[in-house]
């Protein structure tokens, strides 16, 4: 049995190109890079909400030792209420001084030159 076939049918045309192969892996790749930061995403936010409600539950705790102390007569509010907010105004003045660095002068002007264009 003789088969013929057109000429048209002989040469084979792919539905795509290798371009666009190209770009549809690389989309895919992005898609599974974006699905995977979302579910990372997604465990940071409950583990933020987890530190969140113990937190609170830790700061309940307190408030209510510190009311107990207090009605006992053992803790004085305007004393305690004072130390806290100096020990949180430390803590403040620590987390905005940056750390100083000494500085090498032959560096700096090293660093100053390139800065400047120089070679």
């Amino acid at each position: 049995m003789l088969v013929v076939h057109p000429p048209s049918m002989r040469v084979e045309f792919s539905d795509t190109t290798p371009n666009e192969e190209h770009l549809l892996e690389r989309l895919t790749m992005l898609e599974n890079t974006l699905a995977r930061l979302a579910e990372r995403l997604e465990q940071g936010l409950k583990l933020l909400l987890r530190q969140s409600e113990t937190a609170y539950a830790n700061h309940a705790l307190v408030k209510s030792l510190i009311e107990i102390l207090s009605e006992c007569g053992v803790v004085d509010n305007y004393s305690l209420e004072s130390k806290w907010r100096a020990e949180c105004d430390k803590l403040h003045d620590k987390e905005e001084a940056p750390p100083k660095r000494k500085s090498n002068p032959k560096r700096a002007r090293k660093v100053s030159r390139k800065a400047a264009g120089g070679r």
